[in-house]
């Protein structure tokens, strides 16, 4: 491989590597129950451009999958939380109310796919990077 089909092999990588996240989050969604509507669900896509002499892929879903991914929600901020202030307009009254400090679970449909993943992305870079410096010797010695 020369220089300019390194770009398209990292390009081909890349869109391999998203594809496969996207639908194992999809999948992974669905098992663990996340999304009533499938709106979020709905709303997962990628896109790989050419950067340089690499490429850059980007993954992109509604910001609730995050959250559920964290285990954060409206009663359940991240870091958890004993205790919360509280206004009641109608009487004019603050007060703290208590929380439950268990949480929300975190359901990892992002994170554990995406980094467990990586390994396998930077397999198939090093070995294409070493195929093609085979190559090169090869060439190099056969012409010498």
């Amino acid at each position: 491989m020369t220089d300019n089909l390194m770009q398209p092999f990292i390009i081909k990588c890349l869109n391999d590597y998203m594809s496969n996240l996207e639908d194992t989050m999809r999948i992974t969604a669905k098992r663990l129950g996340v999304g009533v509507t499938g709106e979020a669900i709905n709303s997962l896509s990628y896109v790989t451009a050419a950067a340089g002499n690499g490429a850059v892929s980007r993954l992109s879903f509604k910001q609730y999958l995050r959250f559920v991914d964290m285990g954060v929600s409206k009663g359940h901020p991240l870091g958890g939380m004993t205790s919360m202030k509280v206004t009641l307009l109608s009487q004019k009254k603050t007060g703290d109310v208590h929380l439950n400090k268990n949480g929300k679970k975190p359901k990892k449909i992002y994170s554990k796919p995406a980094y467990g993943k990586l390994n396998w992305l930077e397999n198939q870079l090093l070995y294409g990077y070493s195929e093609e410096t085979k190559a090169l010797l090869h060439a190099e010695l056969t012409n010498s």
